[in-house]
Protein backbone atom coordinates (compact mmCIF):
# COMPACT_ATOMS: atom_id res chain seq x y z
CA UNK A 1 0.00 0.00 0.00
CA UNK A 2 1.20 3.47 -0.72
CA UNK A 3 2.57 5.42 2.41
CA UNK A 4 1.76 9.43 1.90
CA UNK A 5 4.79 11.62 2.35
CA UNK A 6 5.34 14.00 5.45
CA UNK A 7 3.84 17.34 4.53
CA UNK A 8 6.44 20.21 4.81
CA UNK A 9 4.56 23.39 5.87
CA UNK A 10 7.26 25.01 3.86
CA UNK A 11 5.64 24.26 0.64
CA UNK A 12 3.12 27.05 0.97
CA UNK A 13 5.70 29.46 0.67
CA UNK A 14 6.60 27.91 -2.28
CA UNK A 15 3.26 27.80 -3.62
CA UNK A 16 2.29 30.94 -2.54
CA UNK A 17 5.71 32.20 -4.52
CA UNK A 18 4.78 30.54 -7.55
CA UNK A 19 1.06 31.89 -7.71
CA UNK A 20 1.78 35.61 -7.34
CA UNK A 21 5.08 35.15 -9.64
CA UNK A 22 3.08 35.42 -12.82
CA UNK A 23 0.90 38.14 -11.50
CA UNK A 24 3.89 40.16 -11.18
CA UNK A 25 5.56 39.88 -14.61
CA UNK A 26 4.54 41.78 -17.16
CA UNK A 27 2.00 40.24 -19.66
CA UNK A 28 4.05 37.60 -22.22
CA UNK A 29 2.76 34.34 -24.72
CA UNK A 30 4.90 32.48 -22.37
CA UNK A 31 3.09 33.38 -19.20
CA UNK A 32 1.34 30.14 -19.01
CA UNK A 33 4.55 28.05 -18.72
CA UNK A 34 4.17 29.51 -15.19
CA UNK A 35 1.68 27.23 -14.20
CA UNK A 36 3.71 23.91 -15.14
CA UNK A 37 5.58 23.68 -11.42
CA UNK A 38 1.94 25.07 -10.04
CA UNK A 39 0.59 21.60 -11.43
CA UNK A 40 3.92 19.72 -10.38
CA UNK A 41 3.49 20.99 -6.79
CA UNK A 42 -0.40 20.06 -6.31
CA UNK A 43 0.13 16.72 -7.88
CA UNK A 44 3.25 16.06 -5.23
CA UNK A 45 1.05 17.54 -2.27
CA UNK A 46 -2.15 15.48 -2.68
CA UNK A 47 0.28 12.65 -2.08
CA UNK A 48 1.11 13.98 1.73
CA UNK A 49 0.04 13.61 4.49
CA UNK A 50 -0.22 15.92 7.44
CA UNK A 51 -0.81 13.42 9.95
CA UNK A 52 -4.24 13.92 10.77
CA UNK A 53 -7.20 13.44 8.82
CA UNK A 54 -9.18 17.26 9.27
CA UNK A 55 -5.86 19.16 8.69
CA UNK A 56 -5.79 16.68 5.58
CA UNK A 57 -9.02 17.46 4.40
CA UNK A 58 -8.37 21.33 5.07
CA UNK A 59 -5.07 21.77 3.78
CA UNK A 60 -6.32 19.92 0.51
CA UNK A 61 -9.52 22.05 0.15
CA UNK A 62 -7.39 25.50 0.42
CA UNK A 63 -4.72 24.17 -1.83
CA UNK A 64 -6.91 23.37 -4.56
CA UNK A 65 -8.69 26.22 -4.41
CA UNK A 66 -5.89 28.10 -4.77
CA UNK A 67 -5.05 25.65 -7.98
CA UNK A 68 -8.44 26.79 -9.71
CA UNK A 69 -7.78 30.65 -9.13
CA UNK A 70 -4.08 29.65 -11.12
CA UNK A 71 -5.80 28.04 -13.90
CA UNK A 72 -8.17 31.13 -14.01
CA UNK A 73 -5.28 33.88 -13.35
CA UNK A 74 -2.60 32.24 -15.16
CA UNK A 75 -4.67 30.32 -18.04
CA UNK A 76 -7.65 31.77 -18.80
CA UNK A 77 -7.22 35.51 -18.28
CA UNK A 78 -4.88 37.91 -18.99
CA UNK A 79 -4.46 39.94 -15.62
CA UNK A 80 -2.62 42.92 -15.91
CA UNK A 81 -4.47 43.76 -19.35
CA UNK A 82 -8.13 42.32 -18.29
CA UNK A 83 -8.18 42.91 -14.32
CA UNK A 84 -8.31 46.32 -12.72
CA UNK A 85 -8.68 48.02 -9.35
CA UNK A 86 -11.70 50.38 -8.01
CA UNK A 87 -11.97 53.35 -9.03
CA UNK A 88 -9.90 53.30 -11.95
CA UNK A 89 -7.52 55.62 -12.78
CA UNK A 90 -6.11 57.00 -15.85
CA UNK A 91 -2.49 56.29 -15.49
CA UNK A 92 -3.07 53.25 -13.49
CA UNK A 93 -2.12 50.50 -16.16
CA UNK A 94 -0.38 47.88 -14.44
CA UNK A 95 1.42 46.13 -16.79
CA UNK A 96 3.83 49.49 -17.07
CA UNK A 97 4.20 49.85 -13.65
CA UNK A 98 7.74 48.99 -11.49
CA UNK A 99 8.15 46.31 -9.89
CA UNK A 100 7.31 46.76 -6.69
CA UNK A 101 4.25 48.34 -7.55
CA UNK A 102 2.74 45.05 -9.64
CA UNK A 103 4.11 43.40 -7.06
CA UNK A 104 1.62 45.04 -4.47
CA UNK A 105 -0.81 44.54 -7.44
CA UNK A 106 -0.23 41.28 -7.52
CA UNK A 107 -1.20 40.68 -3.53
CA UNK A 108 -4.17 42.51 -3.72
CA UNK A 109 -5.48 40.50 -6.57
CA UNK A 110 -4.37 36.95 -4.52
CA UNK A 111 -5.95 38.37 -1.40
CA UNK A 112 -9.14 39.06 -3.00
CA UNK A 113 -11.06 35.77 -3.92
CA UNK A 114 -14.71 37.79 -4.00
CA UNK A 115 -13.00 40.10 -6.10
CA UNK A 116 -13.65 43.29 -3.31
CA UNK A 117 -12.29 46.33 -4.66
CA UNK A 118 -11.92 45.03 -8.39
CA UNK A 119 -13.71 46.09 -11.12
CA UNK A 120 -14.87 42.50 -11.64
CA UNK A 121 -16.47 41.85 -7.86
CA UNK A 122 -20.30 40.54 -8.17
CA UNK A 123 -21.72 43.55 -6.72
CA UNK A 124 -25.32 41.94 -6.94
CA UNK A 125 -24.45 38.89 -5.60
CA UNK A 126 -22.48 40.06 -2.21
CA UNK A 127 -23.86 41.48 0.55
CA UNK A 128 -23.31 45.43 1.32
CA UNK A 129 -20.48 46.89 1.64
CA UNK A 130 -20.44 48.96 4.91
CA UNK A 131 -20.73 52.55 4.30
CA UNK A 132 -17.85 54.53 3.30
CA UNK A 133 -16.83 56.89 5.71
CA UNK A 134 -17.81 54.30 8.49
CA UNK A 135 -15.34 54.86 11.79
CA UNK A 136 -13.03 52.21 12.54
CA UNK A 137 -14.01 52.24 15.83
CA UNK A 138 -17.41 51.68 14.99
CA UNK A 139 -16.41 49.37 12.65
CA UNK A 140 -13.87 47.33 14.76
CA UNK A 141 -16.81 46.91 17.94
CA UNK A 142 -19.63 45.91 15.33
CA UNK A 143 -17.15 43.44 13.93
CA UNK A 144 -16.00 42.05 17.69
CA UNK A 145 -19.76 41.97 18.56
CA UNK A 146 -20.08 40.22 15.44
CA UNK A 147 -17.19 37.36 16.18
CA UNK A 148 -18.69 37.04 19.82
CA UNK A 149 -21.85 36.06 17.95
CA UNK A 150 -19.74 33.44 15.86
CA UNK A 151 -17.79 32.34 18.94
CA UNK A 152 -20.94 31.30 20.29
CA UNK A 153 -22.73 29.62 17.50
CA UNK A 154 -19.24 27.87 16.47
CA UNK A 155 -19.04 26.59 19.87
CA UNK A 156 -22.97 25.31 19.43
CA UNK A 157 -22.32 23.52 16.59
CA UNK A 158 -18.97 21.76 18.29
CA UNK A 159 -21.38 20.31 21.05
CA UNK A 160 -22.88 17.97 18.40
CA UNK A 161 -20.83 16.18 15.86
CA UNK A 162 -23.06 15.94 13.29
CA UNK A 163 -23.38 19.70 13.21
CA UNK A 164 -22.16 21.44 9.81
CA UNK A 165 -19.50 24.12 11.41
CA UNK A 166 -18.19 25.89 8.07
CA UNK A 167 -20.59 28.58 8.33
CA UNK A 168 -19.62 29.82 11.93
CA UNK A 169 -15.87 28.82 11.63
CA UNK A 170 -15.71 30.92 8.23
CA UNK A 171 -17.48 33.99 9.81
CA UNK A 172 -15.84 34.05 12.82
CA UNK A 173 -12.64 34.12 11.46
CA UNK A 174 -13.58 36.73 8.58
CA UNK A 175 -14.58 39.36 11.37
CA UNK A 176 -11.39 38.75 13.68
CA UNK A 177 -9.72 39.13 10.39
CA UNK A 178 -11.54 42.59 9.09
CA UNK A 179 -11.02 43.86 12.89
CA UNK A 180 -7.66 43.41 12.63
CA UNK A 181 -6.65 44.22 9.15
CA UNK A 182 -8.68 47.59 9.54
CA UNK A 183 -7.78 48.23 13.38
CA UNK A 184 -3.96 48.29 12.05
CA UNK A 185 -5.10 50.43 8.96
CA UNK A 186 -4.05 47.76 6.54
CA UNK A 187 -7.75 48.11 5.02
CA UNK A 188 -11.17 50.53 5.56
CA UNK A 189 -14.27 49.18 6.38
CA UNK A 190 -16.13 49.31 3.28
CA UNK A 191 -13.33 46.83 1.94
CA UNK A 192 -15.38 44.31 4.00
CA UNK A 193 -18.19 43.33 3.30
CA UNK A 194 -19.97 40.42 5.55
CA UNK A 195 -18.71 36.93 4.16
CA UNK A 196 -21.89 35.25 3.98
CA UNK A 197 -25.73 37.24 3.18
CA UNK A 198 -28.54 37.00 5.44
CA UNK A 199 -29.71 33.34 5.21
CA UNK A 200 -33.56 34.89 4.34
CA UNK A 201 -32.08 35.61 0.64
CA UNK A 202 -32.03 31.84 0.45
CA UNK A 203 -35.88 31.43 -0.94
CA UNK A 204 -34.47 29.12 -3.82
CA UNK A 205 -31.81 26.97 -4.29
CA UNK A 206 -30.25 29.12 -6.61
CA UNK A 207 -30.14 31.67 -4.49
CA UNK A 208 -28.73 30.02 -1.58
CA UNK A 209 -25.72 28.95 -3.82
CA UNK A 210 -25.58 32.31 -5.68
CA UNK A 211 -26.19 34.85 -2.85
CA UNK A 212 -26.27 33.34 0.54
CA UNK A 213 -23.15 31.04 0.70
CA UNK A 214 -19.82 32.54 0.30
CA UNK A 215 -18.70 33.69 -2.90
CA UNK A 216 -15.25 32.58 -2.35
CA UNK A 217 -15.14 30.22 -5.50
CA UNK A 218 -17.18 32.47 -8.11
CA UNK A 219 -14.33 34.05 -9.93
CA UNK A 220 -12.63 31.03 -11.37
CA UNK A 221 -15.88 28.91 -11.59
CA UNK A 222 -17.25 31.82 -13.41
CA UNK A 223 -14.59 32.53 -15.96
CA UNK A 224 -13.67 28.38 -16.68
CA UNK A 225 -17.83 28.70 -17.29
CA UNK A 226 -17.66 31.51 -19.64
CA UNK A 227 -14.47 30.06 -21.51
CA UNK A 228 -16.09 26.61 -21.83
CA UNK A 229 -19.37 28.31 -23.06
CA UNK A 230 -18.41 30.69 -25.35
CA UNK A 231 -14.65 29.91 -26.37
CA UNK A 232 -14.72 26.00 -26.63
CA UNK A 233 -18.71 25.80 -27.40
CA UNK A 234 -19.52 29.10 -28.64
CA UNK A 235 -22.44 29.53 -27.89
CA UNK A 236 -23.81 33.06 -27.83
CA UNK A 237 -23.82 35.08 -24.41
CA UNK A 238 -26.96 35.24 -22.50
CA UNK A 239 -28.98 32.23 -23.60
CA UNK A 240 -30.38 29.63 -21.61
CA UNK A 241 -27.56 26.90 -23.36
CA UNK A 242 -24.85 29.29 -22.13
CA UNK A 243 -26.54 29.56 -18.77
CA UNK A 244 -26.70 26.31 -18.03
CA UNK A 245 -23.07 25.17 -19.12
CA UNK A 246 -21.69 27.59 -16.64
CA UNK A 247 -24.22 26.46 -14.00
CA UNK A 248 -23.21 22.88 -14.67
CA UNK A 249 -19.10 24.07 -15.14
CA UNK A 250 -19.32 25.65 -11.53
CA UNK A 251 -20.62 23.11 -9.82
CA UNK A 252 -18.73 20.49 -11.39
CA UNK A 253 -15.22 22.55 -10.84
CA UNK A 254 -16.60 22.82 -6.89
CA UNK A 255 -17.30 18.88 -6.57
CA UNK A 256 -13.82 18.47 -8.06
CA UNK A 257 -11.92 20.77 -5.69
CA UNK A 258 -13.61 18.97 -2.59
CA UNK A 259 -13.78 15.68 -3.99
CA UNK A 260 -10.04 15.72 -4.43
CA UNK A 261 -9.69 17.49 -1.05
CA UNK A 262 -11.64 14.46 0.73
CA UNK A 263 -9.84 11.68 -1.04
CA UNK A 264 -6.59 13.20 -0.25
CA UNK A 265 -7.77 13.06 3.61
CA UNK A 266 -9.64 9.64 3.07
CA UNK A 267 -7.14 8.06 1.63
CA UNK A 268 -9.92 6.28 -1.50
CA UNK A 269 -12.12 7.45 -3.46
CA UNK A 270 -15.97 6.99 -2.15
CA UNK A 271 -16.30 10.41 -0.64
CA UNK A 272 -19.55 11.96 -1.56
CA UNK A 273 -18.65 15.13 -2.83
CA UNK A 274 -18.98 14.78 -6.23
CA UNK A 275 -22.68 12.99 -6.13
CA UNK A 276 -23.79 16.32 -3.40
CA UNK A 277 -22.49 18.93 -5.71
CA UNK A 278 -23.58 17.45 -9.02
CA UNK A 279 -26.96 16.83 -7.44
CA UNK A 280 -26.93 20.72 -6.89
CA UNK A 281 -27.40 21.85 -10.78
CA UNK A 282 -29.96 19.20 -11.46
CA UNK A 283 -32.18 20.56 -8.53
CA UNK A 284 -31.94 24.14 -9.86
CA UNK A 285 -32.67 22.74 -13.42
CA UNK A 286 -35.77 21.53 -11.99
CA UNK A 287 -36.39 24.54 -9.55
CA UNK A 288 -36.41 26.97 -12.72
CA UNK A 289 -38.38 24.55 -14.52
CA UNK A 290 -41.10 24.91 -11.70
CA UNK A 291 -40.78 28.69 -11.74
CA UNK A 292 -41.05 29.21 -15.15
CA UNK A 293 -44.41 27.05 -15.51
CA UNK A 294 -45.80 28.47 -13.04
CA UNK A 295 -45.09 31.73 -14.19
CA UNK A 296 -46.67 30.86 -17.55
CA UNK A 297 -50.12 30.10 -15.79
CA UNK A 298 -50.11 33.70 -14.22
CA UNK A 299 -48.43 32.60 -10.91
CA UNK A 300 -46.73 35.46 -9.64
CA UNK A 301 -46.01 34.20 -6.15
CA UNK A 302 -45.85 36.72 -3.15
CA UNK A 303 -45.39 35.47 1.13
CA UNK A 304 -46.34 31.86 0.46
CA UNK A 305 -44.51 31.27 -2.15
CA UNK A 306 -41.30 32.57 -0.75
CA UNK A 307 -42.14 30.31 2.62
CA UNK A 308 -42.64 27.64 0.16
CA UNK A 309 -39.35 28.39 -1.12
CA UNK A 310 -37.83 28.70 2.04
CA UNK A 311 -39.14 25.22 3.54
CA UNK A 312 -37.95 23.57 0.02
CA UNK A 313 -34.47 25.03 -0.22
CA UNK A 314 -33.78 24.27 3.15
CA UNK A 315 -35.68 20.49 3.14
CA UNK A 316 -33.55 19.55 0.16
CA UNK A 317 -30.10 21.03 2.08
CA UNK A 318 -31.16 18.71 4.86
CA UNK A 319 -31.51 15.78 2.26
CA UNK A 320 -28.85 15.88 0.07
CA UNK A 321 -26.09 17.55 2.96
CA UNK A 322 -25.49 13.83 4.18
CA UNK A 323 -24.27 12.41 0.73
CA UNK A 324 -21.65 14.94 1.26
CA UNK A 325 -20.76 15.46 4.76
CA UNK A 326 -21.48 11.64 6.38
CA UNK A 327 -18.27 10.01 4.64
CA UNK A 328 -16.26 12.59 6.70
CA UNK A 329 -17.88 12.65 9.97
CA UNK A 330 -17.51 8.30 9.62
CA UNK A 331 -13.90 9.63 9.17
CA UNK A 332 -13.72 11.90 11.78
CA UNK A 333 -13.89 15.52 10.41
CA UNK A 334 -15.84 16.24 13.42
CA UNK A 335 -14.27 13.61 16.63
CA UNK A 336 -11.36 16.56 17.16
CA UNK A 337 -12.41 20.03 19.41
CA UNK A 338 -12.27 22.84 16.69
CA UNK A 339 -11.75 25.14 19.32
CA UNK A 340 -9.12 24.73 23.10
CA UNK A 341 -11.80 26.12 24.73
CA UNK A 342 -15.38 26.00 24.92
CA UNK A 343 -17.34 28.45 26.50
CA UNK A 344 -20.89 26.59 26.73
CA UNK A 345 -19.43 23.59 27.65
CA UNK A 346 -17.93 24.99 30.51
CA UNK A 347 -20.85 26.59 31.44
CA UNK A 348 -23.04 23.18 31.43
CA UNK A 349 -20.37 21.65 33.15
CA UNK A 350 -20.58 24.14 36.34
CA UNK A 351 -24.17 24.86 36.12
CA UNK A 352 -24.32 20.43 36.49
CA UNK A 353 -22.02 21.06 39.84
Amino acid sequence: MFTPYPFNPSLWGVYIALNLLPLTVKPSPYRRLFFLPIVGLTGYVLLCTTGTFREDYFLALAWLTIFCFASDYILITDVQRELRQVPVKPDSAIEHAPLLRRLRWALDLFHSPRGVGWAHEPTTTLPPHPQAGTGRGKFVAHRLWKALQFFVLFDLCNLHMYMNTMYPSLMLLSSILSVGSVACHLSNPEDWPPLFASPLEAWTIRRFWGRAWHQLMRRFVSTHGKYLAHQILRLPPGGNPSAYVQLYTAFAISAWVHYLAETMALRHWQGGALVFFMLQPLAITLEDFLIFLARRTGFRGGSAARLAGYAWTWAWLALSLPVWQMPLVRAGLMDKEAMPVSLLLEMWQRGGK
